[in-house]
C-alpha cells in the first residue's frame, strides 16, 4: 500500500488532503504539533497512525522521522504541508527566526533525515516523490545574500513584518525544493512543488490592524480546504510527477491546478544551492 507522511494534517489543507489520499486507497501518516487537535483528525479519518511533533524544533523533527521510520518501511510521498505566518518576531529554538524555521528549516532538514527512505522506496516500489506546498507569496521574497545568518534572521527584529517573513521563507522553501529535484534527478525521487490557493485554513486568525482587515475583506474569495488539497493531490498521485520534477504548480479561484514559472529568484540554481547549503548548516547547528 502506497504511504504518505503530511505534515500538518491535524486541520485545513493537510487534513483535507489526508482523507483524498485515505480515500484513494494509501496509507496515511498525520502529522500536527496539537495533540489534542491531532487526536481528533485520527478520529475523524479513522487513521492510526498519527505523531506529534513541533517543526520548530530540531529535536522534534528528528523524532518525527525516527516514529516513521518505526512504522512503515517505505514513504511513497513526503508531502510538507504544514505552514505558519507568525504576527510578531520570535525565534525558533534553534535561534532561527520562527517563519522561516518552519517553512523553510524543518522540510530541509526533514527530507534530509528521510531521504535514505525515499530512495529505497523509488528503488523497490519504482519511485517516491516529495512535494512541497508553497505560496505565490514566494514572489514577494528577495535575497540579497544567502548565508545561514541571513536566513537565521531574514528580517530587522525591529522592523519585522509578519507578510514580509512569510514570503522570505516560502522562497527559500520553493529555491530549496527546485534545487532538491535537481540534486534528486537520477534517484527515482521527484520533488515538485504547489501554491494551493487562498484557502481558509485560519493562518491569519489573530491578526488585528492592516493585516487583519484586508485579510477579512477578501475572505469571500478564500476556497475551502477541499479544493485547496486539489493541487498537492495532483502532486502526490498522478502519474506525470512520477516522471516530471522541479515543477510548480498553481491553483488559484478561477483556476485548476496548472504548471507556471515561479520567480527568476526561485528557479536560480546558484540561489538554490547557496539556500540548501544554508538550510543544511542552520540544521547542523
Amino acid at each position: 500500500m502506497p504511504t504518505a507522511l503530511v505534515t500538518g494534517s491535524n486541520g485545513g489543507v493537510g487534513l483535507a488532503l489526508a482523507q483524498k489520499l485515505r480515500d484513494a486507497g494509501w496509507r496515511v501518516v498525520l502529522h500536527g504539533r496539537n495533540p489534542d487537535k491531532l487526536a481528533r483528525a485520527r478520529d475523524r479519518l479513522g487513521l492510526d497512525d498519527a505523531l506529534r511533533a513541533d517543526l520548530a524544533r530540531p529535536g522534534d523533527v528528528e523524532a518525527l522521522a525516527a516514529g516513521l521510520e518505526a512504522r512503515t518501511d517505505r514513504l511513497d510521498a513526503l508531502v510538507h504541508n504544514a505552514g505558519l505566518l507568525h504576527p510578531t518576531f520570535e525565534r525558533a529554538p534553534s535561534g532561527v527566526e520562527l517563519t522561516m524555521a518552519v517553512n523553510a528549516l524543518a522540510p530541509a532538514a526533514l527530507t534530509d533525515r528521510l531521504r535514505p527512505l525515499l530512495e529505497r522506496t523509488a528503488e523497490r516500489h519504482g519511485g517516491a516523490r516529495v512535494v512541497l506546498v508553497t505560496s505565490e507569496a514566494h514572489r514577494g521574497g528577495a535575497f540579497s545574500d544567502v548565508t545561514p545568518e541571513a536566513l537565521r534572521t531574514p528580517l530587522d527584529p525591529g522592523r519585522y513584518w509578519s507578510v514580509k517573513a512569510y514570503a522570505q521563507s516560502k522562497l527559500a522553501a520553493l529555491a530549496w525544493g527546485l534545487e532538491t529535484a535537481r540534486g534528486l534527478d537520477g534517484t527515482g525521487v521527484t520533488v515538485n512543488a504547489c501554491h494551493p490557493g487562498l484557502v481558509r485554513t485560519g493562518v491569519f486568525d489573530g491578526f488585528g490592524g492592516l493585516t487583519g482587515i484586508v485579510t477579512k475583506a477578501f475572505s469571500v474569495l478564500y476556497l475551502p480546504p477541499s479544493v485547496g488539497a486539489a493541487a498537492p493531490f495532483l502532486l502526490a498521485t498522478d502519474p506525470r510527477y512520477g516522471e516530471r520534477t522541479g515543477r510548480y504548480v498553481r491553483r488559484s479561484f478561477l483556476t485548476r491546478p496548472h504548471e507556471v514559472r515561479p520567480s527568476r529568484a526561485a528557479r536560480d540554481p546558484a540561489t538554490g544551492r547557496a539556500v540548501v547549503e544554508a538550510l543544511r548548516a542552520l540544521a547542523g547547528a
